[in-house]
C-alpha cells in the first residue's frame, strides 16, 4: 500500500517562515537549542497551513493511553463548545485518548475545587489532563493546574503559564476592516468592547492596528463597551449600548465592527427599532458566524471560527504538554474564514455630508 503523503511537508512550513528544515523539524520535536518564539511561530504556521502533526510517530503512543477532562464553564447550551468537543473527538482514536465532558455552573465554579462536586475522573486521579473552556476565574485555573497540566481554549488567563489554542482575531478583523474600507466607509466603530474578556481586547487590539494601517483615526467616542455580564448573561438588555449607538450614528458612525456576532445581530436588531435601516443606512459586521437566534435580522457579514480543528488542536496540544512538561507554552492561533452576509454596503449618497456632523 502506498504511503500516505501529507497536504503540508515541513519544507514548505521552512520556506514560509525562511527557516531551515531541521530547525523546523527541532521545533515540532522539542529541542532545547530552539528557542520559544521560534518554537511558537513553527506551531502557529504549522497548524494555519494544516500540516499533520506526527503523533512521534504513533509508536511512542502505542502502549499509553490517555484521559482528558474537558471542563467548560458557565454554558451548556452553546453551538461552539459542541463543536470544539467534536474536532476533540475526531482525534481521540488515533492518539488513544478518552474524554470526560463535565459541565460546571458560573455560581458554583468553586466546588470543581472540591472532591465531593468534582465529576468521579477527576476525584479519583484517573485524569492524564484538563481542556478548560470559557472564560475560568484566574485564582481556579492556578489551583487547577497544581494538579493537572491543562490547555485553555481560546481564553488566556492572566498571569498564568498555560497553553492557548485559539483563533487568529488580528487576521479575522482585518478582513472585516479591509471589506468595510473596500465599500467606502471611513467612519467605523467598534461595539463589544470589554476589557475582561480576552478575545473582545484582541479584537478591539486588531480593529485599531487596522485603522492605523488603513491610515484612519481612531475616534474614541465611536468605541461602544460593554461589560462580561452582558456578553455572557443572554437574559441582560443592550439598551444603553444601543442608545450611545444610534447617538453616534447620528454623528456619522456608518458602520461598525461587533466584537462577536451575538453583538452584532443585538446591535442590528436595537438600530432597526430605532428606525435606522442596516445596511441602507449603517453598516454591520460581526465575528465568529455561530450565533443562532439572528433576532429576525439578516445574516451578518462575519468570519467563520474553525471551533472543530480547535478542538482538535487543544487536544493535541496537551498530549503534546504531556509528552514534554516542560516545554515552552504556546499561544496557537488557528485562521477564520470571511463570509459576506447582508448588513454591509456601501454608504449612503448622504454620508459625505453626514461625516461631517459633529455634536
Amino acid at each position: 500500500m502506498a504511503k500516505k503523503i501529507r497536504t503540508v511537508r515541513q519544507k514548505e512550513i521552512a520556506k514560509e517562515l525562511n527557516l531551515s528544515v531541521g530547525t523546523v523539524s527541532k521545533a515540532f520535536s522539542n529541542y532545547t537549542d530552539i528557542n520559544e518564539k521560534t518554537r511558537a511561530k513553527v506551531i502557529n504556521a504549522a497548524s494555519k497551513m494544516g500540516y499533520e502533526f506526527d503523533t512521534r510517530s504513533k509508536k511512542a503512543l502505542s502502549g499509553k493511553s490517555y484521559f482528558v477532562g474537558v471542563l467548560i464553564y458557565g454554558f451548556s447550551d452553546d453551538w461552539q463548545h459542541t463543536t470544539y468537543f467534536a474536532g476533540m473527538s475526531e482525534r481521540c482514536a488515533k492518539m488513544n485518548v478518552s474524554l470526560v465532558l463535565h459541565y460546571v455552573n458560573a455560581a458554583d465554579c468553586e466546588k470543581i475545587l472540591e472532591p465531593d462536586h468534582q465529576p468521579p475522573a477527576l476525584r479519583e486521579g484517573q485524569l492524564s489532563g484538563l481542556i478548560l473552556v470559557n472564560r475560568w476565574p484566574r485564582h481556579i485555573v492556578r489551583k487547577l493546574l497544581k494538579e493537572l497540566p491543562a490547555v485553555s481554549v481560546v481564553h488566556k488567563i492572566p498571569d498564568v503559564s498555560l497553553d492557548v489554542v485559539g483563533i487568529d482575531d488580528t487576521g479575522g478583523m482585518s478582513m472585516l476592516m479591509d471589506h468595510l474600507y473596500q465599500l467606502g466607509h471611513r467612519r467605523i466603530g467598534f461595539f463589544g468592547r470589554c476589557g475582561e474578556i480576552t478575545w473582545s481586547r484582541k479584537r478591539f487590539a486588531a480593529y485599531t492596528d487596522s485603522l492605523c494601517r488603513l491610515g484612519l483615526d481612531l475616534d474614541i467616542e465611536s468605541v461602544c463597551d460593554v461589560s462580561a455580564e452582558l456578553i455572557e448573561d443572554k437574559s441582560l438588555d443592550w439598551d444603553r449600548q444601543i442608545d450611545y449607538a444610534a447617538v453616534q450614528f447620528r454623528r456619522g458612525v456608518r458602520a461598525w465592527m461587533c466584537a462577536s456576532d451575538r453583538a452584532g445581530y443585538m446591535l442590528c436588531r436595537g438600530l432597526m427599532d430605532r428606525g435606522i435601516r442596516v445596511p441602507n443606512d449603517v453598516s454591520i459586521t460581526g465575528f465568529d458566524n455561530s450565533e443562532t437566534d439572528r433576532l429576525g435580522c439578516r445574516e451578518l457579514t462575519s468570519v467563520t471560527v474553525p471551533a472543530l480543528k480547535i478542538g482538535a488542536e487543544a487536544l493535541r496540544r496537551l498530549i503534546t504538554r504531556l509528552r514534554h512538561p516542560t516545554g515552552p507554552y504556546l499561544h496557537v492561533e488557528l485562521p477564520c474564514k470571511f463570509v459576506e452576509g447582508l448588513t454591509t454596503a456601501a454608504p449612503s449618497a448622504d454620508y459625505t455630508a453626514s461625516a461631517k456632523i459633529l455634536d
